[in-house]
């Protein structure tokens, strides 16, 4: 077989170059692939546009070496591709979301393993206007920490970097006004919002059942929207979140769709649209849906379903 890497060397808190050595000469030595390209991005749509440009059969498999931006990229690539190659994940980033919720290989053995098995799995994409997400695009609460934490942080402690800007940023966040105006065959409303999460995966922020009913083979996207409370109310929500039922507090509207229009009724400030890690550059209104089956993960024998 024949394979390609594409590897992002800045993401992630720990350098990885050691297990994609071993992974690498694990994958030759054993004859499980006898040839291996290596593309390493260097700035932002690097990945995206080397995906892009594959075509059917020039590669077995491709692998992406980063964190949920690098594997929103390459996932964006091959979509647009057409070439239906199959997509291997090695996680170097600070939270891999998706990664986490399929359960994909932690070591360099378990990975070598899944390659010499090639067990692939059909998974849905979200699609948003012209872009393609593989696992959460949010609005809202919280969703622009990402770009206020400082690498160093983020390469030091990791996830918990998240939390403590998430609680020094959520006073300010409460006092933000946005009403959002939902479409969908499910759900038509127009609500003060704090956050709304469209899901493919069950997975979001860290929190392995932020979105509880969601699943990458079922043909829906699973839609979040908090409705405006008062910061006193927080606690109980937060226990129900922790404890995954918080679908059915009376703040959250939860249901499944193929398709959603989200657009500004009013606002005070411009709102963030974030899709895998990346800011959405032209923002709201935005038109969601789900293209079903639209790529080849490469995943252990016992994946979620």
């Amino acid at each position: 077989m024949k394979a390609l890497f594409i590897i992002n060397p800045s993401s992630g808190k720990q350098n990885i170059e050691a297990t994609l050595q071993e992974i690498m000469s694990t994958l030759i030595l054993k004859q499980i692939t006898s040839s291996i390209d290596v593309f390493y991005t260097k700035k932002k749509d690097d990945a995206k546009y080397r995906a892009a440009e594959l075509k059917p059969g020039e590669y077995d498999y491709v692998v992406s070496v980063g964190g949920d931006g690098t594997l929103n990229e390459v996932s964006n690539g091959l979509v647009t591709s057409g070439s239906n190659i199959p997509l291997a994940i090695i996680s170097a980033g600070t939270v891999n979301d998706f990664a986490t919720y399929m359960n994909l290989p932690q070591s360099a053995q378990e990975f070598c393993s899944m390659i010499k098995n090639f067990q692939t799995k059909k998974v849905d994409i979200g699609k948003v206007n012209d872009e393609y997400f593989i696992n959460v695009l949010a609005g809202g609460l919280l969703t622009d920490i990402a770009y206020k934490v400082p690498k160093d942080k983020k390469a030091v402690l990791g996830k918990m970097a998240y939390y403590l800007e998430g609680i020094k940023e959520l006073p300010k966040q409460f006092s933000k006004n946005m009403v959002l105006k939902y479409t969908s065959n499910e759900f038509s409303d127009t609500t003060e919002t704090m956050v709304f999460l469209v899901a493919n995966s069950k997975s979001v922020g860290g929190f392995p059942t932020a979105a509880p009913l969601a699943s990458v083979s079922d043909g829906y996207l699973d839609v979040l929207i908090l409705k405006k409370i008062e910061f006193l109310t927080t606690p109980d929500l937060i226990v129900k979140w922790l404890q995954g039922s918080h679908q059915n507090h009376p703040s959250i509207e939860y249901f499944q769709t193929k398709e959603i229009f989200i657009e500004q009724a009013s606002t005070d400030s411009e709102i963030a649209i974030d899709y895998d890690g990346e800011i959405l550059s032209e923002g709201l209104p935005v038109r969601i849906s789900i293209v079903p089956e639209a790529l080849n993960i490469l995943v252990q024998r016992q994946d979620p379903q």
